[in-house]
């Protein structure tokens, strides 16, 4: 497999020769090489993460992977940021530009200080562009969560990145109500940090299921958000694509 290694520094010191350059494209094909690299891990009957819950260990190569799924998505943000930038700003000049994401916790009265410091000059020069970076933030939409979530696992895995997904030791609950339909539960502290019930491995006969209880299952998550691992990727890969859209919308 051919895989794009990516720089540990993504921030880009711009100058005339970088004018030409259409870091949009370029933020969509790290894009389509996550996408593919989430297609190599799979998520079906055969597929490398069902491999991986099989076995109970998630191989190195699979470790790697993830990663840089990880890392091409956090440049394709530093790409969107750095083009807008360079078209409603472009000083100081030699400045390190980075998308900006606001941590978890932060109030959106905060933002301006943290847009100002990794985009200077933006804000001041494109209200639009101001209020469209914050609208990407986790405090504007629940359903940003993913973003400070990158953020989290790119920084971590700088240094640990064979620890990025793990295998959890988590339990789930069989019970069925009084018309007989079955119902199923995490059971309380055992459930990913949000979502619906993961792509996972019951360890559990059909007639064990069929009677109720409580059972082992297995599925593949991030160890640092506690995020199962195909959901996160859907919610990556597809924010990414919609910040790539946005920003060329406010150069355009």
């Amino acid at each position: 497999m051919r895989r794009l290694m990516s720089n540990c520094d993504r921030s880009v010191t711009l100058t005339g020769n970088d004018l030409n350059i259409d870091r949009f494209a370029m933020a969509s094909a790290l894009v389509e090489r996550a996408q593919s690299h989430k297609e190599w891990i799979g998520d079906d009957h055969g597929d490398r993460y069902e491999e991986a819950l099989v076995s109970g260990a998630i191989p190195e190569e699979m470790q790697i992977v993830i990663k840089e799924i990880f890392d091409h998505l956090r440049a394709a943000l530093d790409y969107c940021a750095q083009e807008v930038w360079r078209h409603f700003s472009g000083n100081p000049q030699g400045a390190k530009v980075y998308f900006p994401i606001a941590k978890k916790g932060t109030r959106e009265n905060e933002f301006l200080s943290i847009m100002n410091r990794l985009m200077p000059g933006v804000a001041r020069a494109s209200s639009p562009a101001y209020e469209a970076f914050k609208s990407f933030q986790a405090f504007a939409d629940q359903d940003n969560s993913w973003l400070p979530e990158l953020a989290t696992v790119v920084n971590q895995t700088k240094h640990f990145h064979l620890q990025v997904a793990s295998i959890p030791q988590r339990s789930i609950v069989f019970a069925h109500n009084g018309n007989g339909v079955s119902l199923m539960s995490f059971a309380e502290g055992h459930a990913p940090s949000r979502g619906t019930a993961p792509w996972m491995m019951i360890k559990a006969t059909q007639s064990e299921i069929e009677r109720g209880g409580t059972f082992d299952v297995a599925f593949l998550q991030l160890t640092d958000i506690q995020m199962e691992l195909r959901l996160f990727l859907h919610e990556a890969i597809s924010g990414v694509s919609r910040v790539i859209e946005e920003c060329r919308k406010l150069v355009t």
